[in-house]
């Protein structure tokens, strides 16, 4: 899923993110961390979940994940939701 799911970002957004996760590497301060966390997650949240390697369980790992930085409903699609019961 983690490669498949940014395959229709363009080159620039990807590029952003590249950048983010650099950036994240070599901060020292808490605001740049934090500036290039927020970008890095924004870009997160225009993942395609639904591409032929995603799996139930990394659907909720993703969810977990992005609910904890408050980016997505508490909630999981109906059918991934119905998988998992």
């Amino acid at each position: 899923m983690q490669q498949h799911a940014f395959d229709h970002l363009s080159d620039e957004k990807l590029s952003r993110m590249h950048s983010c996760f650099r950036r994240i590497g070599e901060s020292e301060g808490n605001e740049g961390m934090a500036n290039a966390e927020t970008e890095l997650l924004n870009l997160c949240s225009e993942a395609n979940l639904f591409v032929e390697t995603t799996t139930t369980q990394s659907l909720h790992q993703w969810y977990a994940a992005m609910n904890c930085f408050g980016m997505m409903a508490a909630t999981l699609p109906v059918e991934v939701a119905e998988e998992a019961e």
